[in-house]
């Protein structure tokens, strides 16, 4: 009897002693399941297209494109006018023209300037610019009356349209006269058209004094450019420079005028002196220079002549 009830009591606790161990067992199991996720075997769940982010995790942005955005083109500093301003470009370098000369004298190439002739005889061009005026003119002329010695005198428009009578005298006592301007303008600085202007209103004030204008011209300070070559061609003009500048007009004194002429002259030299304005509006330097330039010049076998006249000795 005992016996039996041992037996029983060990088959129960047998039975109890399994049913733990397998609960412990499945209990492991489902475990492991839960924490690692289906086995290899199983599908897992499709995820939603666009998850909803968490409180704690920010939605992501998306990607960028494999393919970077290309580099944008600068936009330039300012966009064209459909039809652009023309560039200025400057005027071509005129072709040399001969012109034939008003007065029957001139038949050199009226583009470029004049500043010497080369001639064999001794033979020198006295000029004086600026005038006239009823001061120094007068003094020159006294001087180059004692002389007998022929000047031509390049004259300033509006100077010309104050003392026409200056300008008869001028002429009558055998000078030549010239262009220079209405107002003694720097032409490079300015349009062609009113470098023409300069020249025409002089030769207009010319005519009106004298019944005549002239085909000489020199250009202030012998400023030229190519516009101005043209326009002077055009005019029927010849540009007369010089080779000799004493500058009296800066005050050289007497001595320092006469040293130039005479290191600088041979035949065929233009000399330039001044019958108006000068430093400080005096030209007795002038006046005296050309005095003993007269006596110097003539003591060497020099003889004085007009432009024209030198021209024609070409």
């Amino acid at each position: 009897m005992k016996k039996s009830k041992m037996f029983r009591l060990r088959y129960v606790l047998m039975i109890a002693l399994g049913l733990f161990i397998a609960y412990n067992v499945s209990h492991a199991l489902l475990t492991k399941e839960t924490a690692t996720g289906p086995s290899s075997g199983e599908t897992a769940a499709t995820p939603s297209p666009t998850p909803v982010p968490t409180a704690n995790e920010p939605e992501k942005k998306p990607e960028k494109s494999a393919h970077p955005d290309p580099t944008p083109t600068p936009d330039p500093t300012r966009k064209p006018d459909p039809t652009p301003d023309p560039t200025a470009t400057p005027d071509p370098t005129p072709t040399p023209q001969t012109t034939k000369a008003p007065q029957g004298g001139g038949t050199a190439n009226t583009a470029s300037p004049i500043y010497s002739i080369s001639t064999k005889n001794k033979l020198v061009a006295l000029t004086f610019d600026d005038g006239p005026d009823l001061h120094w003119t007068p003094q020159v002329l006294e001087v180059l009356s004692k002389y007998n010695a022929k000047a031509t005198f390049f004259l300033v428009g509006r100077q010309v349209d104050k003392y026409p009578d200056m300008v008869k005298r001028i002429v009558d006592e055998g000078h030549a006269v010239g262009n220079h301007t209405w107002s003694h303008a720097q032409l490079p600085k300015l349009t062609p058209e009113q470098a023409r202007e300069q020249m025409t209103s002089t030769d207009e004030a010319l005519k009106k004094a004298l019944g005549k204008g002239t085909y000489l011209f020199r250009a202030p300070y012998g400023a030229v450019n190519d516009n101005v070559k043209a326009v002077a061609a055009q005019q029927g003009q010849l540009i007369i420079g010089w080779s000799i500048d004493t500058k009296d007009w800066a005050g050289n004194t007497p001595d320092q005028i006469m040293n130039n002429v005479k290191q600088h002259i041979h035949p065929g030299s233009i000399i330039l002196q001044h019958s108006f304005g000068g430093k400080g509006g005096d030209l007795s330097n002038t006046v005296e220079a050309t005095r003993r330039i007269c006596e110097y010049l003539q003591a060497q076998g020099y003889q004085f002549v007009t432009v024209p006249e030198l021209l024609a000795a070409k």
